[in-house]
Formats: structure tokens, C-alpha cells, sequence
């Protein structure tokens, strides 16, 4: 996202603030239309029967002046109560039947554009707290800042229209009146306006905060952790979080209260009793000197009572609408924003090499909590060393961050079958991103059949590409969804398609102990009698993704990292063999060098750079880096033989 003065909350003008809100109304009416249709027709209805009930309530306190017959009062009693029993019923239907179903509707609408927004985005973004913290904003308050701005808007105008017809009321009786509640008017508005900039501030200050609770939270109730959870001091060390959290929480709220409560209980409160109390002192004085009589004096009192409680809701609603426009503000940032990956134009060929020609590469400053932490651990340890201490330091500035990969070249040819390797934290993840352009390198360039890729239409790249990354996720949908990655249509062409790619990855025998088949329901987050696949089996479904489509180049991340060694050869020849009968490449990341040696060439990497290449049995000669990691893997397996315990 771009970062303007404006992102800061609390620094928007008024009028900047409103042009926010209108472009939220205006675009709430091309999604939904009907829903600013009804939210007029029903703050104009309201508007015009709140107006003629004072007017008639006004006509009734006269005639209590002028006649003494019963049925001159209940006359207008009778209007004023069918008046309200013939809008009941249409406003109920208005809001418990029409209204939640187009307020569902255009969330839904809403929810869905920025689905589709996110899905385009970079993939940087999601490394940037900046934005993350804002995105989470948009997704999590847009909808209801939206509804609040509608709803507001339209109170605005039913207000003014009810607040006009009183006024014109009381200016007939004393013109002192219409002034006073007019000075009181101004400054409900300053009043309100600065209890909602302190609100939004305290707002922003908490959402870090926030996001750590809510992350605690999911600690607690996800399954993903709760092997961890149950077995480890990390729910105590939780726990000890949540309460740091929770204090800081509450004494944010404190100050916030307590600025409100000034505010509120100097301004608000000091100018609304004065105005009221005079107004009233008025009108014992009309009283007194005959100039109203008593059916006047109470239709007054009736009517200033009605005007300080709309003038106090016209004020509250005028000034939500910069309150809310600090959130759409977010809302519209995010929706506009501009990737800085770019698609090029030229049709993408079938797949005959890549190359990485000198590619340099840096997270630009944004980096991973993994990457973070790592960097942290071997500046405090290296200060150690010197005897020195954090504080003793200046932070480390973006422009001195080393590069993640640095002057890397190959060439990956069709059909080879390639083998990444190294240690983590040497850049084997990020390579497989740039490959797949999630990023763009820093420097050199990478080359598809010989053209930078970069001039090639960024989705028809990204599908000729298949990969399995090593934190795949198995979805609450059936078998056949998640090998599609999509709708599964149930045709016999289809089936056999994600049965052939489920072979592939060596699940035939699992999948004939499943009752339903392909329509197995996997997880039991939305439905009850779905499974819960074991890491190996749901290993093998992501794999099987690659295989249900035309990949050209298919990418495997650790993809055995969950199998025994016996299922791991196994997968392993069935991946090649799969890939030989339809001439695609495949590229292997792993640590595991036992996957290595299927490969006709390695490329090992070290501290970002390529260190080594060639087949196995030419880098084991080569007595370097990947023959020192195969003996030291080669060990272990040899122990682990020996002391099976």
C-alpha cells in the first residue's frame, strides 16, 4: 500500500473525510442498489411523519387553550395515533424481513471484491506488518463501516428534515429559543468530533494489540497446535502473553476513557443543560407574561424536549460519518493498490529451459518472523562474542541487509530432473518464488525459452507451473476439491483425471478404504463426518495436485518430508515415473539427500550462493559440501539401522 500522511488515523479534514463516505455510498449503490432505495424511502417517511406528528401535537396542546369539548383534544390524539399504527407495519417488514437480506447481499458483494483483490496481490504484501495491519483493517471493518455510513447519512437527512420542522415551530413561538438551540447545535458537533478522534486514535493504537490476542486465542483452539500445546510449557508462556496483552489493553482503555469522559462531561454535558435550562427559563417568561398560555408552554416544552434529542442524534450521526471514513479510508487504499509485479503481454510457449542469469535477491527490508528472528539470533550472538549488547548499537538499516540469493546462474532444460539442496536459511524457498515469479529478483534477470519473464502474461506463466510447497494446507472440502484446487464437476473424465494424479502420488490404497471416494469430505472444520488425513497421506493429496494438470514444470518442496523412508522411495519413483510418460520437469527441494540421487543434476546452495553442481556421483567425488552432508545423513541412517530405539 502506499503510504501517505493520511494513513495515519486522526488526520483527515472534515470535508476529506466526507469525500470517503460519499464514494462508499456511491459504490454501495452499484453493488446493491436496492438497499439505498429503501434506506431513502425510509429516513424520508420518518422524517415527514416525526414532522406532521409535532404539528399535530402542537394543534392539540391549542386546543386544549381554545375548547373546553373533549372530542376537539381526542380528534387529534386519534390522527396522531393511527398515523404511527399505519407506518408500523411496514417499517418492521422494512427491518427484520427487507433489510438483513440486502445488507447480506451487498456484504457478501463486498467480501467477494476483496477476495479477489487479495488473491492478486503480491505476495510481498503479506510479508509487510504495514500492510498486513491495514488489510486486516479492511477486511475485518469495511462492511460495517459501510452499513454505519449508509445508515448514518440517511439519519443526517431525517434529522435535518424533523429538526427544520421543529425549529420552525419554536422561532413562531420565540425566536431566542431557535438561537440557543442553534449555539448548542455548533458545539455538540466540536464536541463530538474530538471524542471521535480520540476514539479512533486509542483504535489504531489497539489493533496490534488486538491481533495478539486474537492470535493467542487461536493457539488455543486450533488443531494444528494442539499436539504442542499439550506437550509442551507454551500454554503457560501463553497465558503469561495474554495477560501482558490484556494489561496493556486496559490501560489503553483507561486513557481513552478518561479523555472521553473530559470531553464529554466539560463539553457535552455543560452545553446541553445550559441551552435546555435557558430555553425553558424563555418560556416561564412567555408564560408569565401572557404572551403563550399554557397549551403553548407545554407544546413548547413537548417540542424542545423532541428537538434536543434529535439536535443531540443529528449531531452523533453527522460526525460518525469522519469516523467511519478513517476506516474506508483503509477500505479504498487496499482496493487500489497497485502490484508491483506487472504483467507483461506476450502468450507464454510450451516450457524448453530456464535460466537464472546473475539473479541477486532481497526481501527489501521486509522480511519473514523466521528471517527476522534468525538475523536477531546471530546479531546477539556475534555481540557476545565482541562483549557487546544490543543497546550498544544501532539497528540494522534495510540497505544493510545481506542478500538472500547473490549471482546465481543455471539452466534448467526440459524434461531434467533436478535436485535443489542445502541447508535451511540458504535460499532454496525464496529460489522456487523467484521461478515461479512471486517476486522479482533484485538484480539479473531469469529467462523462459530465452525471454526475461517478466514480458510474459503473469497467469498464463504461473500455469504452466505445478508446485507443492512445503506448508501446504489440505482444505475443509472433498478429496476431488482438493486435488482440483476447484469445483469437481463429478464426470467420469474428471474422476479419473484426480484418480490417475492420486496414483501418481501412491494414495490408490487409501483411497479404496474410503466409503465415499472422491467425494470424501476431508477435515472436520465445516462437516462432522469428514477425515483427518495423517501428515504422509495429506502429503500425498498436495502432490497429486501437480499431476491433475499439464503442468510443464512441476516444483516439489520437501515433498517427502512426512513419509518414512520405505514410502518416501516409493513416492519418489512414482513422481518420476509419472513425470518420464508425460516428458515434464521436476525440480525437488529437499534436505533429505536421499531424494537426491534420483536426480540427473544437483544444484546445492549455500549462504544464498550456488556452491556446487553436478549428479550425485560427481559431487561425492568432488569431496565438497553436498559429499560432507550425504556422509554426515548417511551416518545417521546407519545408526538409526543399528539402534532402532
Amino acid at each position: 500500500m502506499k503510504r501517505t500522511s493520511s494513513n495515519v488515523p486522526g488526520r483527515q479534514t472534515f470535508s476529506s473525510s466526507l469525500v470517503y463516505d460519499f464514494r462508499i455510498i456511491a459504490k454501495i449503490f452499484r453493488l446493491e442498489p436496492a438497499i439505498v432505495i429503501c434506506a431513502a424511502i425510509w429516513a424520508l417517511a420518518w422524517a415527514t411523519i416525526d414532522s406532521l406528528a409535532v404539528y399535530i401535537r402542537n394543534a392539540m396542546f391549542n386546543a386544549m387553550d381554545t375548547s373546553d369539548r373533549f372530542m376537539d383534544v381526542a380528534v387529534f390524539i386519534f390522527f396522531l395515533m393511527v398515523l404511527y399504527l399505519i407506518f408500523f407495519v411496514p417499517d418492521h417488514i422494512y427491518n427484520l424481513v427487507i433489510l438483513p437480506v440486502i445488507d447480506r447481499r451487498l456484504r457478501a458483494k463486498m467480501h467477494a471484491e476483496m477476495y479477489r483483490k487479495a488473491q492478486g496481490m503480491d505476495i510481498a504484501c503479506y510479508d509487510d506488518p504495514d500492510f498486513y495491519n491495514e488489510f486486516v483493517w479492511a477486511m475485518r471493518e469495511s462492511d460495517n463501516h459501510a452499513m454505519a455510513v449508509l445508515s448514518s447519512f440517511f439519519n443526517v437527512i431525517n434529522r435535518v428534515i424533523s429538526t427544520t420542522a421543529i425549529t420552525a415551530l419554536l422561532l413562531t413561538i420565540n425566536v431566542w429559543m431557535g438561537i440557543l438551540m442553534s449555539v448548542g447545535l455548533l458545539i455538540s458537533f466540536v464536541v463530538d468530533y474530538m471524542a471521535d478522534r480520540v476514539w479512533i486514535k486509542a483504535d489504531w493504537a489497539c489493533n496490534p494489540l488486538w491481533r495478539r490476542e486474537d492470535y493467542i486465542q487461536r493457539m488455543f483452539y486450533l488443531s494444528d497446535y494442539a499436539k504442542e500445546m499439550r506437550t509442551s510449557r507454551v500454554p503457560a508462556m501463553l497465558e503469561r502473553d495474554f495477560d501482558e496483552n490484556l494489561e496493556k489493553l486496559l490501560q489503553m482503555e483507561v486513557k481513552r476513557g478518561k479523555k472521553i469522559a473530559f470531553i464529554y462531561g466539560v463539553g457535552y454535558n455543560l452545553t446541553h443543560r445550559v441551552t435546555y435550562y435557558a430555553t425553558i427559563l424563555i418560556m416561564i417568561g412567555e408564560l408569565s407574561a401572557g404572551r403563550v398560555l399554557i397549551g403553548g408552554f407545554a407544546a413548547a416544552i413537548t417540542s424542545l424536549t423532541m428537538l434536543r434529542y434529535i439536535l443531540h442524534q443529528l449531531a452523533s450521526s453527522i460526525m460518525e460519518l469522519p469516523k467511519h471514513a478513517l476506516y474506508l479510508e483503509k477500505y479504498f487504499t487496499f482496493l487500489e493498490h497497485e502490484n508491483k509485479l506487472v504483467s507483461g503481454d506476450i502468450p507464454v510457449p510450451p516450457f524448453e529451459s530456464l535460466t537464472f542469469e546473475h539473479v541477486t535477491f532481497a526481501y527489501s527490508g521486509v522480511k519473514t518472523e523466521a528471517e527476522k528472528a534468525l538475523q536477531e539470533a546471530i546479531r546477539i550472538r556475534e555481540l557476545k562474542e565482541q562483549g557487546r549488547t544490543l543497546n550498544d548499537i544501532d539497528p540494522i538499516k534495510p540497505e544493510e541487509r545481506p542478500d538472500v540469493l547473490q549471482d546465481v546462474s543455471f539452466t534448467i532444460r526440459r524434461g531434467e530432473k533436478i535436485a535443489i539442496v542445502g541447508y535451511n536459511g540458504a535460499g532454496k524457498t525464496t529460489l522456487i518464488k523467484l521461478m515461479m515469479r512471486l517476486y522479482d529478483p533484485t538484480g539479473g534477470r531469469i529467462l523462459y525459452n530465452g525471454r526475461d519473464i517478466r514480458e510474459y502474461r503473469l497467469d498464463e506463466y504461473r500455469d504452466r507451473i505445478g508446485a507443492v510447497f512445503q506448508d501446504y494446507r489440505i482444505f475443509a472440502a472433498t478429496l476431488a476439491e482438493n486435488v482440483l484446487g476447484g469445483a469437481y464437476d463429478g464426470t467420469e473424465e474428471t474422476a479419473a483425471r484426480v484418480r490417475e494424479a492420486l496414483d501418481a502420488a501412491t494414495f490408490t490404497e487409501r483411497l479404496a478404504t474410503l466409503d465415499k471416494g472422491l467425494d470424501t469430505p476431508l477435515c472436520r472444520d465445516i462437516d462432522k463426518e469428514g477425515i483427518n488425513l495423517s501428515g504422509g497421506e495429506a502429503q500425498k493429496v498436495a502432490i497429486a495436485r501437480v499431476f491433475v494438470r499439464p503442468y510443464d514444470l512441476i516444483i516439489m518442496d520437501e515433498p517427502s518430508s512426512a513419509l518414512d523412508p520405505v514410502a518416501e522411495y516409493e513416492l519418489n519413483h512414482s513422481i518420476l515415473n509419472a513425470a518420464d510418460s508425460r516428458e515434464r520437469t521436476v525440480i525437488f527441494i529437499s534436505h533429505r539427500l536421499s531424494t537426491t540421487r534420483f536426480a540427473g543434476r544437483i544444484l546445492l546452495f549455500a549462504y544464498g550462493r550456488l556452491a556446487e553442481e553436478g549428479s550425485h556421483d560427481a559431487l561425492l567425488a568432488l569431496n565438497g559440501k553436498y559429499a560432507e552432508m550425504f556422509r554426515m545423513q548417511a551416518e545417521k541412517y546407519q545408526q538409526g539401522e543399528e539402534n532402532p530405539a
